[in-house]
């Protein structure tokens, strides 16, 4: 039996061959509002988190930031007044790449924001394998950022233990990536976040254009459809669950409802989040009749521990 991602590769291959000439466009921004300071003051984090990958990206470059004496704010997107964006002369954006791209809700999210015109922008994106278009996904994010007049400065990609549930979680990419992220990850998120700060003291800007990839003509299809037409069970076992809320928190749509043991299918983006976030292994999913177990079982069953960064140590 195929596992889920070999399902939607297939699907999505189907498809992506017939919009090929999608996927070969090229789009750049070079002209940007001036930046509105060289010496930004306070800086806001955006994070869209679900397995904690990107979270602790967002961490580890807050930790940095504040060693530099900025002021700083780390927020959860669904957690953040939109209006505040306005406050501050920095702005970082991560998220994981999810089906090829920026997940719909954190786009959503962003094209509400209001003007942030002249304020430096920088975004990364966490991803667990080499072929998740993470280029193309981060450049999406300042892509919108730059429609409401943020000026790019930083853009990176972050690789980390892959949290994508499969009825087995034993595929080569999963195991090639199970010691991620590392000490090499860490230095790289350093660099990142400094290369960006001495962009913005120099006033330069950095290039976003996607790149010629076919992956990137993946996005067009309805993949989250299709994964969804997969799962044929999606539920939570009262018997399990211990009423954390934690499915509530960790759903973007709150399509979830572990008291009453119901998933609303259509609110549902298939992001995984209740799966592989609870802690009891309470939510049930069978994807075309495999049962799935979630990220946070994976890791207990593996006994995997992901490293933090030493920062985290001193750093509150």
């Amino acid at each position: 039996m195929d596992t889920r991602r070999d399902f939607i590769k297939k699907s999505a291959l189907i498809g992506a061959a017939l919009c090929l000439p999608a996927s070969l466009t090229r789009e750049s921004f070079a002209y940007y509002p001036d930046l509105k300071t060289r010496s930004p003051k306070k800086v806001l984090i955006l994070w869209y988190s679900q397995t904690g990958q990107t979270y602790r990206y967002a961490r580890l470059i807050g930790c940095i930031l504040k060693d530099k004496n900025l002021e700083v704010d780390i927020r959860e997107f669904q957690e953040t007044d939109k209006k505040i964006l306005t406050d501050y002369d920095f702005i970082i954006v991560g998220t994981p790449v999810f089906y090829y791209d920026t997940p719909s809700n954190v786009i959503d999210w962003l094209e509400k924001i209001p003007s942030i015109k002249g304020t430096p922008v920088a975004a990364f994106v966490s991803f667990g394998g080499p072929e998740g278009n993470q280029h193309n996904a981060s450049c999406h994010i300042l892509k919108v950022l730059i429609k409401k007049g943020g000026v790019p400065v930083g853009r990176d990609a972050f690789r980390n233990i892959p949290s994508y549930p499969t009825p087995k979680w034993d595929s080569d990419n999963q195991k090639s990536g199970e010691h991620l992220p590392n000490a090499d990850t860490f230095d790289q998120v350093c660099r990142f976040t400094a290369n960006s700060i001495e962009k913005i003291s120099r006033g330069e800007t950095i290039s976003v254009s996607y790149e010629f990839a076919l992956r990137e003509g993946l996005r067009i299809l309805p993949l989250v459809w299709l994964n969804k037409k997969a799962i044929n069970k999606h539920t939570v076992d009262a018997s399990k669950c211990i009423g954390c809320r934690t499915c509530i928190r960790k759903c973007p749509t709150k399509a979830i409802n572990p008291f009453k043991q119901t998933v609303d299918r259509d609110k549902c983006l298939a992001c995984f989040g209740c799966l592989n976030n609870c802690p009891a292994d309470a939510v049930v999913m069978e994807y075309r009749g495999e049962r799935l177990y979630g990220f946070r079982e994976y890791l207990r069953r593996n006994n995997i521990t992901i490293m933090e960064p030493e920062e985290f140590k001193t750093c509150s």
